[in-house]
């Protein structure tokens, strides 16, 4: 399988380190090669606030820079890629009960929350986004959303 990784982050930008984008059509091609038992669906809780939507999905397992967000009118797409599952043999295990590849996870917002100001933190396995509310319903454009 093609190595899907992004370039070694060569600087930094506040609030964290920078970490290049995945290339996002690679990702959808490889995922939809990806027999389907290796895709997971993450649970996810949605809460609604006065001024936001939080969004939290378990994600273990995963690096930050293995994540791939987007918005896209009123889905939210959220794809993992677990590259030490992806490129390792199972050869020494002597037990496997679990095994996960690939997350990927679409996610229906509501009109209102405007993904372009959206913040998103992973952190202890859980990626939580926060949406805020707008006043009026969006049209949101196509949109890369940066995990820090």
């Amino acid at each position: 399988m093609k190595q899907l990784s992004p370039r070694e982050p060569d600087c930094s930008i506040y609030p964290g380190e920078y970490v290049p984008f995945l290339n996002e059509k690679e990702v959808k091609e490889a995922i939809n090669r990806t027999d389907k038992r290796d895709i997971i669906q993450p649970a996810v809780n949605i809460t609604e606030q006065p001024d936001a939507y939080k969004i939290e999905v378990v994600i273990p397992g995963v690096k930050r820079d293995e994540l791939l967000i987007c918005a896209n009118g009123n889905i939210l797409s959220i794809c993992a890629i677990n590259k030490e599952k992806v490129n390792s043999t199972l050869r020494n295990l002597q037990v496997h009960e679990f095994s996960y590849k690939w997350f990927d996870r679409h996610i229906f917002i509501p009109e209102d929350a405007d993904t372009t100001f959206i913040s998103a933190e992973y952190k202890s396995g859980i990626l939580t986004l926060l949406l805020p509310k707008a006043s009026r319903p969006i049209n949101n454009p196509h949109t890369r959303i940066i995990v820090y």
